[in-house]
Parts: structure tokens; C-alpha cells; sequence
């Protein structure tokens, strides 16, 4: 990433009908891309942004150029199956974020952190509140404290 900001690329904007971005997709192996445009209206029209050799979809906007970026974190790398199926073919999923000035970057990473301190999931567990299990993803099994407090506050 520093590097791309360093390279200060410009960032241009290219707008396409659904048959040429298909056809320039194709060309360029970029199969999911193809795969997601196919699934657009006929008459969609699509807009792509490039910076160097690489080309995506996107509606943007974008800021001018890389150089103009001067705040970012990468802040995770997940795994991620292709349309969330299972079947697909996993791909890697990279989260990050990017801010004008440093101290707007550093004032949201602070309240990330303050979040996740807070986080109902966490303090379930530590309180011994309730427990979420694979049986029942986003369903809460309370314990008996959690139990109690939810009587509680009825």
C-alpha cells in the first residue's frame, strides 16, 4: 500500500455498456467480474476505475490520485467463499480503511477498540450471560444469570 501511494497514481474513470465490459473482463481472465456484470440489466451501464495496470468495478467516487491517500490500515484478512456459497471457491476477502489525515484514521481506529470493549458477544461470554452456539448462529442461549437479568428487566 505505501508503495501505491508513493507511486501517486492517477485514479481515472472509464463508464462501459454491459457487452464491452463484458468482453473486456473476458479478455482480461477476469471471470467473477464477468460472472457479476452478466447479472446487470442489459442496458446497465458500468463504470470502472483504474489505477496502473489494474482495472475494477466500481461506482465510486474515488480521490484523484493514490498519492492523495495519506491515512489507511489494513485491518484484516478473511477467507471468503465466492457469492457466500460453500460449493464456490474460496476466496481471500482484505478489509482496510483509509482517511484524510492521520488523526481522523487514529480517532476511528480508538472508537474500533472502545466498540469491541463493548462488544454484546464478548460480555455475554465473560459475564456468563448467555452463549451463542453453531446450532444457532446469532440466537443467544442464556445461562442462568442472563436468564435472570432478562426476567429482570421484563
Amino acid at each position: 500500500m505505501s508503495r501505491i501511494v508513493k507511486e501517486n497514481l492517477p485514479i481515472t474513470k472509464s463508464v462501459m455498456s454491459r457487452q464491452e465490459a463484458i468482453e473486456f473482463f473476458k479478455s482480461k481472465n477476469e471471470d467473477y467480474k464477468v460472472e457479476l456484470i452478466e447479472d446487470l440489466p442489459e442496458d446497465a451501464v458500468i463504470s470502472c476505475y483504474a489505477q496502473g495496470d489494474f482495472i475494477d468495478l466500481c461506482a465510486g467516487p474515488h480521490v484523484a490520485s493514490t498519492g492523495k491517500v495519506k491515512a489507511f490500515k489494513l485491518q484484516s484478512i478473511a477467507g471468503a467463499y465466492w457469492r457466500g456459497d460453500e460449493k464456490n471457491k474460496m476466496l481471500q476477502r482484505i478489509y482496510g480503511t483509509a482517511f484524510e489525515k492521520k488523526e481522523e484514521l487514529d480517532a476511528y481506529l480508538h472508537m474500533l477498540e472502545e466498540a469491541a470493549k463493548r462488544d454484546h458477544r464478548k460480555l455475554g461470554k465473560e459475564l456468563g450471560l448467555f452463549v451463542i452456539k453453531e446450532e444457532g448462529p446469532g440466537f443467544p442461549f442464556f445461562l442462568p444469570k442472563g436468564m435472570a437479568l432478562r426476567n429482570e428487566l421484563e
